[in-house]
């Protein structure tokens, strides 16, 4: 008892829980669980993606170390914010297109990481002279080396001084690759290694440090992932390794089509499980007793270390996991709940933790956690912070049918941001937003066929949980955070709340939003045009507009056309506050928009004439008429001149076709551009006005 008396009275912290800062608890107790084992054994794995916590930056200070004492050539890319930032201004010259981004930074990156290989070479005292003895070294490393004192500065740089303002972005991007000489200096790098017989690894790190989820963002990391993969794939002996966070490869998964079918196996999902966790903690109890004094020899195994911290009621891998339960399951969480735990249990002079002190800690940190939940997922789940608030203050477990009406409650309340709004009409019923919740661990699912709840973190959606019996449970560690009605835990319940993380690569994500928008897209190529066609091709077009214009138009509704009661023509309330449909309202007086719809391609002058009928009082001097016409410009002859007669009595009727409509859904297919299509139709007006309204004609493009 005196010595168990020693022991406990000795404990202390356990680290900095911010992993990546605490480089001594690494040096003396890192754990090397089985994700970094296999990034050690094997080099087809290039990028590796985990959640705010997972260690990601611990993995790089521990390869690093590592690799060099095997005596590999060690690069840490690790850009700070102003390095990110800095880099968008010189992207955003070769095109604000996905497509530009990303090809201009892949070759950027491509020079970037060459010259940095072949800096690392030249410093090197064994292999200097086969850089500096090779014309590549005057020509290119020494200015890129002079030029910044990061790569991504460099980068920069180098991206800024190739661009020619007289050429067009197009040509800009198809000529960078030979202004950089990239194919010879590849060449030559490749040459240099195998003359220097020495491996050399790339680890990029913190490139969420300045990371925005715009295209600009996501065509950067995109860029340097393409970049990347380039030039491991093109010398044998270099290494890469990316580390990104969860929600910036949702994001390019999200924007890249041809993302998952190109990096298909080529990447590492952070996985933590109980086993690896409670190893993790014990090695860092077992130093923090070490440097302390304390003879942990007679502690020989991690479950008695474990028993003479804590009181019975927490003893063993049974009481750990009942800590776990209220974590993310990453060392960062486990981390910051015993550091807490350890100084509520001193302050009290205590000398074990008790459950007490979880449950305190946990109260300490759940604010936290939710925090992470929010920013994280922000990007792809507009409106995440919000929605979740509204399970606030009730028990932690709730019924499908129970949910269903709060997110009902929730998607019907004022004050929503269009932008979440639009989101939720994307994510469609109450059952695929719930699902979504399920995607990012808010809910776990009952599995009754053992008992357990299934969490998923990582965006895997529940195939056959989500009956109508389905019960639910808001995560844990979210409880305090929302003031839950927590309930105590059943034995045995707390082991049985796992994380589900092992996901293939595929449309998982993309469900939640591209795929329902592209089933959308492509239903217009079965409508078939005339009357025959007309019934579904107005029901299309109400759920287009719907959708596109979610939180700046309202009740939108299919209204019998006065002339012809078999047609319906749309209407909606125009709510918009900002924009396109603020300019509408105040510029035309549109309190109420019509939309006339048309299954054929050539309006005349009687289609015209009928959508003017509409106007006045609350419709203002503003419609639209919806039409299957493959040109969206107004053909010089019949709908311009119809325009222009209806523009001269003060009205302003816009032609919109239906390849217009879908183009503004594909824009919106990332929730950052839930307004793409007011800007989209803002420039169509302009062009009517400026142009049409003068009898110009611009030069078409089909659409």
């Amino acid at each position: 008892m005196a010595e168990e008396s020693k022991v406990q009275s000795k404990v202390n912290l356990l680290g900095d829980a911010r992993a990546e800062f605490d480089h001594s608890m690494l040096d003396l107790a890192f754990h090397e669980w089985q994700d970094y084992k296999s990034l050690l054994d094997a080099n087809d794995r290039f990028i590796v993606v985990g959640r705010r916590g997972t260690g990601k930056s611990a993995l790089t200070y521990k390869l690093q170390q590592e690799w060099q004492q095997k005596k590999h050539i060690v690069i840490v890319v690790a850009p700070n914010e102003e390095d990110l930032t800095g880099l968008r201004g010189a992207v955003h010259k070769y095109g604000d297109k996905l497509n530009r981004i990303r090809s201009a930074v892949k070759i950027g990156w491509r020079y970037a990481l060459i010259m940095e290989i072949l800096s690392a070479l030249s410093a090197h005292y064994k292999t200097q002279q086969h850089v500096t003895g090779n014309s590549v070294y005057s020509t290119h490393v020494v200015p890129w080396e002079k030029s910044g004192t990061s790569p991504l500065i460099r980068l920069k740089k180098i991206l800024i001084a190739k661009f020619n303002s007289s050429e067009s972005q197009e040509e800009n991007v198809s000529e960078l690759a030979s202004r950089l000489e990239l194919t010879a200096l590849n060449n030559q790098m490749c040459d240099i290694l195998a003359k220097a017989g020495r491996g050399v690894v790339v680890l990029i790190d913190r490139l969420d440090e300045g990371y925005e989820s715009d295209t600009l963002g996501v065509g950067i990391i995109d860029g340097i992932i393409y970049g990347t993969d380039e030039i491991r794939v093109a010398a044998d002996n270099v290494q890469t390794i990316i580390f990104l966070r969860d929600n910036i490869f949702r994001a390019i998964q999200e924007q890249d089509e041809d993302f998952s079918r190109n990096i298909e196996g080529g990447y590492l999902r952070l996985h933590w499980d109980p086993q690896e966790l409670f190893y993790l903690a014990c090695k860092r109890i077992r130093q923090a007793l070490g440097t302390r004094g304390v003879d942990v020899r007679k502690l020989e195994s991690d479950t008695k270390l474990w028993n003479s911290v804590t009181a019975q009621e927490l003893h063993g891998r049974v009481g750990f996991k009942r800590c776990l339960q209220i974590t993310l399951y990453r060392p960062r969480d486990v981390i910051a709940l015993l550091n807490t735990a350890f100084n509520l249990a001193q302050k009290q002079d205590r000398q074990v933790l008790i459950l007490e002190d979880i449950e305190a800690a946990s109260r300490f940190i759940s604010g936290v956690r939710y925090d992470d939940l929010a920013k994280e997922y922000s990007s792809v789940f507009p409106g995440l912070r919000e929605l979740t608030k509204a399970f606030s203050q009730l028990p932690p477990r709730v019924s499908l049918s129970q949910a269903r009406e709060i997110v009902v409650q929730f998607a019907a309340s004022d004050g929503l941001a269009a932008q979440t709004i639009q989101h939720l009409k994307v994510l469609g019923t109450p059952d695929e937003i719930i699902k979504a919740l399920y995607g990012v661990g808010f809910f776990g699912v009952l599995d009754s066929s053992n008992g357990s709840f299934v969490f998923s973190h990582d965006g895997k959606r529940p195939s056959q949980l989500f009956g109508e019996t389905a019960v639910l449970l808001i995560h844990p560690c979210y409880w305090n955070a929302l003031n839950v009605q927590s309930e105590a835990m059943e034995p045995g319940t707390a082991e049985d709340i796992f994380d589900e993380y092992e996901i293939v690569v595929s449309s998982q994500t993309k469900e939640l939003r591209e795929q329902k928008l592209g089933r959308l897209m492509s239903e217009i190529t079965a409508i078939e045009m005339g009357p025959v066609g007309a019934v579904e091709f107005e029901d299309w077009c109400k759920r287009s507009i719907e959708l596109i214009f979610a939180g700046e138009l309202s009740n939108v509704t299919l209204k019998a056309n006065g002339n012809a009661s078999a047609r319906r023509d749309i209407v909606a309330t125009n709510e918009a506050i900002k924009g396109f449909w603020k300019r509408i309202r105040d510029d035309y007086g549109t309190r109420m928009v019509v939309f006339e719809i048309k299954n054929f391609e050539k309006l005349g002058i009687d289609e015209y004439r009928q959508a003017h009928s509409y106007l006045g009082k609350e419709y203002g001097k503003f419609a639209i008429i919806v039409c299957r016409d493959k040109m969206k410009e107004l053909s010089k002859e019949a709908e311009m001149g119809a325009f222009r007669e209806f523009y001269n009595k003060d009205a302003v009727i816009l032609k919109v076709t239906a390849s217009a409509i879908v183009q503004a859904i594909s824009k919106i297919r990332s929730p950052q551009k839930f307004d793409a299509a007011g800007e989209m139709f803002s420039r169509h007006l302009d062009t009517h006005i400026t142009m049409y309204a003068s009898g110009q004609k611009p030069k078409g493009k089909k659409g």
